[in-house]
C-alpha cells in the first residue's frame, strides 16, 4: 500500500491570450470563407452556425478535452486500484468488527471493558487497521478529486481560449459583408460532457463506483 503525500498537479487559472499572428492568421481565414463558403445556417435555438473554421476550432478543442481525461485516467490508475481494494479490505474488517461484538459472550464483554484478554486485542487490531484504511481511503479520494478538478480546469481555459478564437474569426467573418444575411449571433462552442455534468461526472462516477466506507 503506498503511503506518504500525493503530487497533485496544479492549474494555471490564468486565461489564455490569443497572440496577434493568430488573430491575424483568424481574420484572414474569415475572409476566405466568407468569400468561398456557403452562409452558415441560420441559428434557430438548436442548431449552430457553423463554417469550416468554426468546426476545425470545435474539433481542436474537443481533441484537447478527450486528451485530458485521458491524461486523468492515466494518472490515476495507481489510486484507483489502491483505493479499489481497500474499500474492499475495510468492508470485510468492518463486517468481522461487527461479527465480532455481537458475538461476545458476558465474560468477553467484562474483559473488553476492563482493557484485557485475546479478543480485546484482536478487536483492537481491527479498530487500528479500520482506522488506518480510513485515513487512507480519505486520502486517495482527495488525491482522485484534485487531479480530475485540475483536468477540468485545463480542458475548460483551453474551451475558453477556443471561445476567444471564435468570437475574432466571427468579427472578422460578419465584416466581409459578403453575404445578403449575415448570422448576428456567433457560435458557441460545444463542451465535452465531463465537462458540463456536475453532480454526476461519469469520470467521478467511475472511480467513486457507487460505493462508501462509512465511517
Amino acid at each position: 500500500m503506498a503511503t506518504g503525500s500525493q503530487n497533485v498537479p496544479r492549474a494555471s487559472r490564468a486565461p489564455l491570450r490569443v497572440g496577434m499572428i493568430s488573430r491575424k492568421r483568424l481574420e484572414r481565414l474569415a475572409r476566405q470563407d466568407a468569400a468561398t463558403a456557403a452562409p452558415p445556417v441560420q441559428y434557430d435555438g438548436d442548431t449552430e452556425p457553423s463554417t469550416p473554421t468554426v468546426q476545425a476550432i470545435q474539433a481542436h478543442a474537443n481533441g484537447y478535452s478527450r486528451r485530458e481525461e485521458q491524461r486523468f485516467h492515466a494518472r490515476v490508475s495507481a489510486e484507483l486500484t489502491e483505493y479499489r481494494m481497500l474499500i474492499r479490505s475495510l468492508d470485510d474488517d468492518i463486517a468481522a468488527y461487527e461479527t465480532k461484538t455481537d458475538e461476545l459472550a458476558p465474560p468477553d464483554r467484562e474483559a473488553i471493558a476492563e482493557g484485557r484478554g485475546p479478543t480485546f486485542e484482536e478487536l483492537r487490531r481491527l479498530e487500528r487497521r479500520i482506522s488506518r484504511g480510513r485515513r487512507r481511503v480519505d486520502e486517495l479520494r482527495a488525491v482522485i478529486q484534485a487531479r480530475f478538478t485540475a483536468a477540468r480546469l485545463r480542458a475548460n481555459r483551453y474551451y475558453d481560449h477556443s471561445d476567444e478564437k471564435i468570437a475574432i474569426y466571427w468579427g472578422a467573418y460578419r465584416r466581409s459583408g459578403t453575404h445578403d444575411r449575415p448570422v448576428d449571433r456567433a457560435p458557441v462552442l460545444r463542451r465535452s460532457d465531463w465537462l458540463t455534468s456536475k453532480e454526476q461526472t461519469k469520470l467521478l462516477e467511475l472511480w467513486q463506483g457507487g460505493t462508501d466506507a462509512q465511517t
